[in-house]
């Protein structure tokens, strides 16, 4: 929780959060759309890059002092999902995760109106790529907003394909390694934008690929021969 403290720049200036301010991971923070009393907070967090999901571009005060502190606003307009409660598309999901996992874009800071629903499904699919179980999915989730039946078949269906940046964040897959071809194999969709990084990951798909066309043709033929047998 989030809490209104003293400004250590200016004292004579309170330190308030955007509604529903949290930190995410390093250098990655999310929340509601920020207004001009909140901007000596955000000033604090020395962002470089601001991720505004909202149905239109951001206000001229939020533009205005984006310019200002020479922060890159970046405003995406989510697509009808079709459903009431869902208030973005899987594809939206793609671009707001392709945006955090770029270093080049830290610190950043994620919001949509609100900081419930189009920023916390972007979350639970980030959470669903860095392997978190989906207990602890939800439970993160719900801590912002009212949970619906669809956010659960919304998060098992994201599978889009993912472009891991070439400097890509340091918190994503911390002690996992892609060697060991777990990463590989996630559910989610991944495609590294690094060409030796991608060219790894494809010749390792072809070997297990052929290990498996190997495993099926000896079993057919052990399966075939004993029948001869008889």
């Amino acid at each position: 929780m989030v809490t209104i403290a003293p400004n250590p720049i200016n004292p004579r200036k309170t330190l308030i959060p955007p509604l529903r301010f949290a930190i995410v991971e390093t250098s990655v923070y999310r929340g509601s759309y920020p207004r001009p009393l909140n901007f000596p907070f955000l000033e604090s967090l020395r962002l470089k890059t601001i991720l505004s999901l909202t149905p239109t571009p951001p206000i001229e005060p939020v533009a205005e002092w984006c310019k200002q502190q020479g922060i890159k606003m970046i405003h995406y307009t989510p697509d009808k999902s079709g459903k009431k409660s869902i208030p973005l598309s899987h594809r939206d999901v793609k671009f707001a995760i392709e945006i955090i996992l770029d270093s080049k874009n830290s610190p950043v800071y994620i919001h949509c109106l609100n900081g419930s629903e189009a920023t916390g499904l972007v979350m639970a699919c980030l959470r669903k790529l860095q392997f978190w179980a989906a207990p602890c999915i939800f439970s993160e989730l719900q801590r912002f907003s009212e949970l619906h039946n669809s956010f659960e078949a919304f998060l098992e269906g994201f599978v889009e394909e993912i472009e891991i940046p070439g400097q890509t964040v340091g918190w994503l897959w911390q002690k996992m390694k892609d060697a060991e071809g777990v990463i590989g194999r996630h559910r989610i969709g991944i495609r590294y934008k690094d060409r030796d990084l991608e060219g790894k990951r494809m010749r390792r798909l072809a070997t297990e690929e052929e290990s498996s066309t190997v495993g099926v043709e000896v079993n057919g033929v052990g399966g075939g021969g004993e029948g001869d047998n008889r």
